[in-house]
């Protein structure tokens, strides 16, 4: 077993995505820009656990019906997987509806945002083939306060 502060990488070991609580992620002004995020992949992140990937960050979202995760770019390519709910993802200039067990790709550093469209919790779950990641917001994100927030990456 891992000492605290440890991360382990290698071997199979269970992840459970939502088992953390989850960090409240905001825009002020915007009552519907509001996300939780779990970061179980990723130590050092708020609420994560111990078990890092070798080249790989997920992201793990619940979004409340109304409410949406507000306009960015990452740096890396991401697989966007609906495991609940149904949200409308606009990537770039288009729109696409994703239901429960549909997913979606996003191009690296392509502006794009999701938006619960249904009327239950919508589950996201965001897969980036790279250990860190950064994301640009066109607005300061809370409460991170700030437009950049990076998360993963080696600590070794």
């Amino acid at each position: 077993m891992a000492t605290e502060g440890t991360v382990r990488r290698g071997g199979v070991q269970p992840v459970e995505l939502y088992r953390f609580e989850g960090t409240d992620v905001w825009q002020e002004g915007d009552e519907n820009a509001r996300i939780r995020g779990y970061f179980p992949l990723s130590p050092g992140t708020p609420n994560a656990g111990e078990v890092a990937g070798e080249e790989v960050t997920i992201v793990c979202l619940e979004i409340e019906p109304g409410n949406y995760l507000p306009t960015h770019r990452d740096s890396n390519e991401e697989l966007l997987v609906v495991v609940d709910g149904t949200v409308e993802a606009s990537v770039g200039e288009e729109r696409v509806e994703l239901s429960s067990g549909q997913c979606a790709i996003v191009p690296e550093m392509e502006p794009h945002g999701i938006r619960n469209v249904g009327d239950a919790t919508a589950r996201v779950i965001g897969f980036f083939p790279n250990d860190e990641l950064t994301a640009t917001f066109d607005e300061t994100l809370m409460p991170f306060d700030s437009t950049v927030v990076t998360i993963g990456g080696r600590d070794e």
